[in-house]
């Protein structure tokens, strides 16, 4: 076993989760992965709806989180308004357990270390490596393993 994955099964460790790409399919559009570019999807959420529904849950993440000590479970993601921040917030605490405080929203993703940072103060006796954050972007991957001391983890791990 690979010592990422070590970390992700260890339950001392604090596991923080992307949603689009991570824990919700990123399905949206008919013959590819994405309808509209995030302006379009932006006025989508400003109607109001909901539309991460149990058809966008990913089983084999829902197998992972389903006997995990949720109060060691975060979420960090994207949103473009408070609409959009409570449909995600929503569907990850219904189909996932996790708690409705424990999702944290950026508008940059480049933030979103910075809100890892503030999730370890939570957890002071913990090494750094032992918060992991598991996401779907390289980029943003690689801002946190160059900027903080906190393990990431690609969704690729999930999937052998």
């Amino acid at each position: 076993m690979s010592k990422i994955r070590e970390i992700l099964n260890d339950k001392e460790s604090v596991l923080v989760f992307d949603v689009d790409g991570v824990l919700a399919l990123f399905e949206w559009g008919e013959h590819n992965h994405y309808a509209d570019d995030d302006e379009s999807w932006a006025k989508m959420y400003e109607a109001g709806g909901t539309y991460y529904t149990e058809k966008f849950v990913i089983k084999k993440m829902q197998e992972f989180l389903k006997d995990k000590d949720k109060s060691r479970i975060y979420v960090i993601t994207k949103a473009f308004n408070d609409n959009e921040a409570d449909d995600k917030r929503n569907f990850v605490n219904k189909f996932y357990g996790i708690p409705k405080d424990h999702v944290y929203y950026v508008t940059d993703n480049k933030d979103k270390a910075k809100v890892l940072c503030e999730i370890k103060k939570g957890y002071k006796e913990l090494p750094d490596y032992k918060l992991v954050m598991i996401e779907d972007t390289i980029d943003i991957l690689t801002n946190i393993y160059e900027n903080t001391g906190f393990s990431t983890a690609h969704i690729s791990s999930f999937l052998d």
